[in-house]
Order: C-alpha cells, then sequence, then structure tokens
C-alpha cells in the first residue's frame, strides 16, 4: 500500500514537473538555457562592478559569484514561484483526493533539476582556476546543503503559498523582501570585506551558513560542520512550521480562488 501511494505520487510529481517545463520554455527560442544565461550575465554585471571596479579581495572572484548566484536562483525560483502555485492549479485544488503539497515539491524539483545542471558549470570553473575538488568531503557537503537548502526552501514556500492566497499584497512584498535578503547574503561581497561589526547579520542569516557550505564545495574546498546543527534546527524548525500552517490552511484554498 505504501509503495503504491508512493509511486502514485512520485508519478504526479513528474506531470507536475513536465508542465512547468513546458509552460517555462516552450513558446522561447533559447529553452533552457535561460535558467544558466541569466544569472551568469547578472554574475558578469557584479563582477564588473565588484571585482573590477571596487575591487574586493577576493580570489578567483567569477567562481565566487557564480557558486553563490547559482544557488541564490534554484532558492529565490523556488520560493518566490510557489507563492502562486495554488492559485496557478486552480482546477487541481477542487479535486480533494489530490495532494496539495506535491504543487510545491514539483516546483522544488524542477528548480532542482535546473540546479544540478549548473554544478558542470563551476567545476569547470575550478579547473580552470585549479581548485582541487576535497573528494572527501565533496559529497558530505553536497548533500548536507541540498538537504538543509530543501528544509528551509520547501518550509518558507509552505508559508508563503498558503497566506499568498489570503493576502496576496505579500507577493509584492516577498519580492522587496527577497531582494534585500540577497544583498545581505555573501553572493556579491565576499566576507573579508565586510566590517567586523556587521558579521552577525550573516549568523542569524541561515542562507548565508548554508551558501558557505556550497562553497565549500565548489569555491574554497573544505569542512567546516560546526554551523550544521544551527542551520538544521533552523531549517527543519521552518519546514515543520510552513507544513503544519499550509494543512491547516489548505481545506480553504478551493473557495479562496
Amino acid at each position: 500500500m505504501l509503495s503504491r501511494t508512493f509511486e502514485l505520487k512520485r508519478d504526479q510529481i513528474l506531470v507536475l514537473i513536465a508542465k512547468d517545463f513546458k509552460l517555462k520554455y516552450n513558446s522561447t527560442a533559447l529553452g533552457f538555457l535561460w535558467s544558466l544565461l541569466v544569472p551568469i550575465f547578472s554574475s558578469i554585471i557584479y563582477y564588473f562592478v565588484f571585482g573590477i571596479m571596487l575591487r574586493f579581495n577576493a580570489q578567483n572572484y567569477l567562481l565566487f559569484l557564480l557558486s553563490g548566484t547559482f544557488l541564490w536562483q534554484f532558492f529565490a525560483n523556488v520560493v518566490m514561484m510557489n507563492g502562486g502555485v495554488m492559485m496557478g492549479n486552480a482546477a487541481l485544488l477542487k479535486k480533494t483526493s489530490f495532494d496539495k503539497r506535491l504543487l510545491i515539491w514539483g516546483t522544488f524539483f524542477t528548480e532542482g533539476i535546473h540546479l544540478l545542471l549548473t554544478v558542470p558549470i563551476l567545476v569547470g570553473l575550478m579547473f580552470f582556476y585549479k581548485i582541487t575538488p576535497d573528494w572527501l568531503t565533496f559529497l558530505p557537503n553536497l548533500a548536507v546543503c541540498l538537504v538543509l537548502l530543501a528544509f528551509f526552501a520547501i518550509g518558507l514556500s509552505y508559508i508563503y503559498a498558503a497566506t499568498n492566497i489570503y493576502f496576496q499584497d505579500l507577493e509584492r512584498i516577498m519580492m522587496l523582501i527577497m531582494q534585500a535578503w540577497s544583498f545581505i547574503t555573501p553572493l556579491f561581497i565576499p566576507p573579508s570585506s565586510v566590517p567586523l561589526k556587521y558579521h552577525w547579520i550573516y549568523k542569524v542569516n541561515p542562507m548565508a551558513g548554508i551558501v558557505q557550505i556550497w562553497r565549500d564545495v565548489f569555491y574554497a574546498p573544505g569542512f567546516h560542520p560546526q554551523s550544521w546543527l544551527s542551520l538544521t534546527i533552523v531549517s527543519l524548525g521552518v519546514f515543520l512550521f510552513g507544513r503544519w500552517l499550509f494543512n491547516r490552511m489548505q481545506n480553504r484554498f478551493a473557495e479562496m480562488m
């Protein structure tokens, strides 16, 4: 019975992923390449502004930029797209047998495919800059980063998807929040260029810690598990609260459409 339920949910998620890809790229000439070109183009602009004009002190700055930008794009896309995923699938919400949470997971896995396909670019830049991967920590860092990011992004998505149906002004507020959030996450400015008195901002920002683990894989291979416990508590807490809130509010989704 459990295996049958799992297979049904898996098939439904695969259908949602195929639908998302079709809607997103069906009428575009470059298709999937846009998911790579946008962050690359943005990183080139940041590289010119921060790396050349302001001359921030960071080795292999382009890899620093791209590693953070690719991960942030994944996180931001999952959260922002899930804000409207319920309203975009109103017909499915009226089917009592359909698990509405699958819409959230469908977006996560769709964007996850985009993220995984950026890995060869980052690995290529590692070899270009002659950075040797730390094979003993490569997979542990990658696994921990993706698990923490999954809990955190899905938890926020539950909260945003549920509340945005009732307060649709929230979409505009979230755009401002995500934009501000990106600047207090070490995506463009290396922490070494930030005065010590402001480093507390990174310590209370879960995405700063998750980005650091991601960079422990690609940018500066290393192993820093001392932050894993606190990040796990925060990410799991956000996920459980978001799931509880979503489950509590989902029965009224269809009537709010």
